[in-house]
């Protein structure tokens, strides 16, 4: 029997930590709300100092599309484990991955220090796999929507691409 999960869930950088294997400073979010099964939202904000933002552009500083749409896959990964019952009924050995984009639209550039407001939502495709919709906002202007597929692979299907003790590190064992 799964336990009744009451939303909204609130994870705090902790508890998106104890939930995702990513650490700084790829570890992207500050927050995240699960507002139902397949429904969150989520904060994340690159400071000045950031080394990536540092050669993105040398004068101008811009937060990359591909660390927004990473931001989104964390929140549809965080958000799954901790609020959908389908995602947390899915047996240990498996890895949450971004496996496919289908589309990505940037409308305004992200600024160091600009707080991104992500929402998502998911529509599942299959017993392991999402489709994500989200879109990114700053200061309520549109900055980005992002459409992706994440899956929850099966470990043993990745030990011919990842060494083993790495395998595990991911998988938290």
């Amino acid at each position: 029997m799964t336990e009744e999960l009451h939303y909204p869930i609130d994870l705090d950088q902790a508890a998106i930590a104890a939930l995702l294997p990513h650490r700084a400073p790829l570890q992207l979010l500050q927050r995240v709300e699960v507002l139902a099964h397949d429904h969150y939202t989520g904060e994340a904000c690159w400071s000045a100092d950031d080394p990536v933002l540092a050669g993105h552009f040398s004068g101008c500083a811009i937060v990359p599309g591909a660390l927004l749409l990473e931001a989104a896959a964390q929140l549809a990964g965080a958000g799954l484990l901790a609020g959908d019952p389908i995602a947390r009924a899915i047996a240990p050995g498996h890895l949450g991955m971004l496996t496919g984009v289908r589309k990505s639209w940037f409308k305004r550039p992200v600024l160091p220090n600009e707080r991104v407001q992500f929402t998502l939502k998911c529509r599942r495709m299959a017993e392991k796999a999402v489709l994500a919709s989200a879109t990114a906002e700053v200061d309520g202007q549109e900055a980005a929507t992002l459409e992706f597929m994440v899956s929850h692979v099966p470990a043993e299907s990745l030990q011919h691409l990842i060494p083993a003790e790495q395998l595990k590190a991911l998988l938290g064992s």
